[in-house]
């Protein structure tokens, strides 16, 4: 009950933050942009990732001399939650440092699902494909409350979440299950429920990645897509989501690097005046950031020069330009910045325009109050950190996940099978995290027989040898194409029944059309693998529903 009350006070003073007692007025805020020196409003376009968990002497840089506006945190940058709030508020002091005090958005990448930044200890909350599974509007606003509430804990202010991009194709490289669905309407949703409760709690989300990478046969992280669909198909499927996401009061949303011929064909979406500005801006009537994806992404290095590419995106009308690690590329940036403005390549009124939106949301987002307080109550840093994985948030994850679970094929009623088999059962597991769960949910484990599978397995190697045991049954979980095409081989080349679980991307299931069982679990984390186990033996029924079609 004490902690029930002191969840209650934690949330009381997010949401307290979140709307801000001291909003900057307008003319607040022109008279803090005349203050600026034109290097520190260049600083403020600049969203930079660092390397390591502590300050160091380029993290240090970035703030004091360039004066950036934001910094995203890394896998690399988090060990645990008190770490995160040490690195974190010492980043907001050293802002407080610099002449006109500008508080840093500190971003991160927590999507929930297979992209999730920070873990130790937090809620790894299942996935949006997952969610879209469950249907639940609730649920979606409930996930987005809970991010909200444990990013804001450690002193993260900017989630760049949610993916709104409309999965059509199935061999997406990079997409799939960080998306809702193939259904642009779901999507919506689903989409709007977890930005409405995300920001609704006191942290930025960002709509990704504009005007949609889901239909991409290929990953923007190391070659550049080009989507070839025409005006009316983008705006049927592509930009449906985005338009809720707008009339939602999205804080931003990014760019993806992406071309669209027909609505570009020289410049992806990144670098695009007609897509950022003419769509997004004008047609749209987006008012909030625009940022882009990682400038480091092959997309865009292999085809530009990064300072140039940053110019053109500043032009094409991005108000943060995103640099995820590489120091050299972060300097050429603001150099290139830099210099395009004093050449007049790109105008004060630009830039100024753009910093008028990064100190808006700043102010209406309560980061110049969470400062202050900062620096006049340093007791209270970290007062917070109980709430980060507590057992309410690990209760809404286990039921996401239980309502997730989506059972695709049940020929001859296989299930559910017994916790108690009394012929051999041969697991096949492609990891021990599925080993444990499922060897923990029976109550005899005379007959089982796990075997893990490698993720670079060799299908036609390992099938025959695997069914030397005579299994009376096989139960397998799998997580990529190999391990699916190892499922195909052994449907072929025996009659024992299969059961295939996908702890990954559903689509695999459709690599392996003939074992007699398919279950879709959407995830790799602990909840998921629990809840799949659990509708394998009837202790849960599965309501999960497909979001993608399986061809």
């Amino acid at each position: 009950m004490q902690l029930f009350y002191k969840t209650l006070f934690v949330i009381f003073l997010i949401v307290s933050v979140s709307i801000s007692s001291y909003a900057l007025s307008d003319a607040e805020i022109e008279v803090m942009l005349g203050r600026m020196t034109t290097d520190e409003k260049i600083g403020q376009l600049l969203l930079y990732g660092i390397g390591g968990r502590e300050i160091g002497p380029v993290a240090e840089a970035h703030i004091s001399k360039r004066r950036v506006g934001g910094i995203i945190l890394y896998s690399r940058n988090i060990q645990e939650a008190s770490q995160v709030v040490a690195l974190t508020t010492s980043l907001q002091r050293l802002a407080a440092e610099n002449p006109n005090s500008i508080p840093l958005f500190i971003a991160i990448d927590q999507e929930g699902g297979i992209v999730a930044r920070l873990k130790k200890g937090a809620t790894v909350l299942p996935g949006n494909m997952a969610l879209g599974a469950t249907r639940s509007q609730d649920l979606a606003a409930k996930t987005g409350e809970l991010t909200a509430i444990e990013l804001s804990a450690v002193g993260i202010n900017f989630n760049c979440a949610p993916v709104l991009d409309v999965n059509t194709n199935p061999i997406n490289p990079v997409i799939g299950v960080r998306s809702y669905s193939e259904t642009p309407t779901l999507v919506s949703q689903l989409g709007t429920a977890y930005i409405q409760s995300l920001q609704k709690n006191g942290v930025l989300a960002t709509a990704k990645h504009f005007p949609g990478h889901g239909d991409a046969s290929l990953d923007s992280h190391f070659k550049l897509p080009v989507i070839e669909h025409s005006q009316e198909r983008i705006d049927e499927i592509e930009l449906l989501p985005f338009r809720a996401a707008i009339d939602s009061n999205v804080a931003a949303i990014m760019s993806a690097h992406v071309l669209y011929p027909k609505l570009d064909a020289e410049y992806p979406a990144t670098l695009s005046p007609k897509i950022l500005t003419r769509l997004l801006r004008q047609r749209l009537g987006f008012e909030g950031l625009i940022m882009t994806d990682d400038m480091e992404m092959k997309a865009i290095d292999d085809q530009y020069e990064i300072g140039n590419a940053a110019v053109l995106a500043i032009q094409a009308g991005a108000d943060i330009i995103l640099v995820s690690a590489t120091f050299k590329m972060q300097q050429r940036i603001y150099g290139a910045i830099r210099q395009a403005v004093q050449q007049k390549v790109i105008s004060p009124m630009r830039i100024d325009n753009s910093v008028r939106r990064i100190l808006y949301y700043k102010s209406a987002y309560g980061l110049f109050d969470q400062q202050k307080a900062l620096l006049n109550n340093p007791d209270s840093i970290g007062t917070e950190i109980a709430i980060v994985g507590n057992r309410q948030h690990r209760d809404v994850a286990q039921t996401i996940a239980n309502r997730s679970i989506t059972v695709v094929k049940n020929t001859g009623n296989i299930l559910p099978m017994s916790a108690e088999p009394k012929e051999p059962v041969l697991l096949l597991s492609p990891s021990r995290n599925f080993t444990n769960a499922y060897l923990k949910a029976h109550t005899d484990l005379t007959h089982i027989t796990p075997v893990l599978i490698p993720r670079d397995v060799n299908p036609e190697q390992v099938a025959s040898q695997l069914l030397l045991s005579k299994p009376s049954k096989i139960v397998a979980g799998i997580m990529n194409s190999d391990q699916a095409k190892l499922m195909h081989i052994l449907s072929q080349k025996t009659d024992v029944p299969i059961v295939v679980i996908s702890h990954a991307s559903p689509y695999l299931l459709s690599i392996c059309p003939d074992v007699e069982c398919a279950i879709a679990a959407y995830d790799t984390n602990y909840y998921s693998l629990l809840a799949a186990v659990e509708v394998l033996l009837g202790k849960k029924q599965a309501t999960g529903k497909l979001p993608v079609t399986l061809r």
